[in-house]
């Protein structure tokens, strides 16, 4: 199948960026693999050496009142008149999307990983074939009466290595913007008597010293700024457990650091509010007291109700087997397995005329 595959906002690339454009680019990878002729308009400054794309097409910077991925393919097509693309891959959004790239392809496939996307929430003229990472935020879209399909996302099976032994202490991983909570995984890790390392860059400024600031000199407390994967690894893999929190306010629709941290075997903690689940219960990234623990609360701003039920979790946590934590990733989030579903989509959709509405993929 030939496919135009659109990024998004930032450059891609191995060990580049973070959540959509990662995926896309994992995506792309493993949809090679399968056989697929993939052409790739995205920023510029991506990076696909190593993966056999038919060919990079770079685009500006995005734009309010224009879709530049979509002109990026006109006009591809126009200098190559011979070519014919059985699907155009979506997975830009914005304000300048251009509903007509629905109608000018055999197939269209929207991937909007975040509930603020073109076609969904902006625009009068939605579209259809949208994938939803979790059912969290399929559900999300049905509120506004979107229809999407769940396709989970994975990582390659060979990113990080599992690691069988830990070294004592617990770990947190993520942008530090407002919602991830950093502060209350440094609670209950101080309150569990664990030194504990946080990984991530300042995504929000405020947030950084509201939630980690004030620990900086802790000794037991240790700030890493943004990390590749290579550090992520070494870092992650010795962890105890991963500490994966969020507050009132968030939600999250899936959570890429999860499968990363059971693709190396080290057991979560998934702080999930009760009666506003978020997707490691919901789309069961994690089963409780399998690969970890939900740590279900009523009110994050309740830090006593946050320690109370979440020390006995931390001091249980050797139960977990870390190998039934790799399992978990291999059996259900590694990117050939998101590859071989989006796949069938595929199939189903150019070869069968099929639009899709709010189902998930049989696998």
């Amino acid at each position: 199948m030939k496919i135009a595959m659109t990024g998004n906002v930032y450059p891609m690339g191995r060990h580049v960026a973070y959540s959509g454009e990662r995926m896309i680019f994992y995506l792309i990878e493993s949809l090679v693999k399968l056989g697929h002729e993939v052409y790739v308009f995205a920023r510029e400054g991506s990076d696909f050496t190593g993966i056999d794309i038919k060919d990079y097409i770079p685009t500006s910077a995005l734009e309010n009142k224009r879709d530049v991925h979509y002109e990026a393919v006109k006009d591809y097509l126009s200098k190559h008149p011979e070519l014919n693309f059985d699907l155009y891959f979506c997975g830009y959004f914005g304000e300048g999307w251009d509903s007509d790239c629905q109608f000018a392809f055999p197939g269209y496939v929207e991937f909007p990983w975040c509930k603020w996307c073109h076609g969904t929430f902006q625009n009068t003229n939605p579209s259809f074939n949208i994938v939803s990472c979790s059912k969290v935020l399929q559900n999300d879209f049905m509120l506004h009466g979107i229809h999407s399909t769940v396709i989970h996302y994975g990582i390659p099976e060979d990113l990080h290595k599992f690691s069988s032994e830990h070294d004592g202490y617990a770990v947190w991983l993520g942008k530090i913007e407002g919602g991830k909570a950093p502060g209350l995984a440094i609670k209950l890790a101080l309150a569990s008597n664990m030194k504990i390392v946080i990984m991530g860059p300042p995504y929000n400024t405020g947030s950084f010293w509201k939630e980690v600031g004030p620990y900086l000199d802790n000794p037991n407390v240790f700030w890493v700024r943004g990390v590749n994967d290579e550090q992520k690894y070494k870092i992650m893999s010795r962890a105890k457990v991963f500490i994966s929190s969020n507050d009132n306010t968030w939600k999250e629709h899936f959570g890429i650091t999860n499968i990363e941290a059971l693709s190396m075997g080290t057991p979560i903690i998934g702080f999930n509010r009760i009666n506003q689940d978020c997707a490691i219960k919901l789309d069961r990234i994690i089963e409780d007291g399998t690969h970890g623990f939900l740590l279900n609360y009523y009110d994050s701003n309740n830090v006593e109700e946050i320690l109370e039920k979440g020390v006995p979790l931390i001091q249980k946590i050797d139960q977990i087997n870390r190998k039934d934590c790799r399992n978990q990733f291999m059996q259900k989030f590694t990117a050939k397995l998101m590859a071989e579903r989006y796949d069938w989509f595929f199939d189903k959709i150019v070869n069968e005329g099929k639009r899709f509405g709010s189902v998930e993929i049989p696998f």
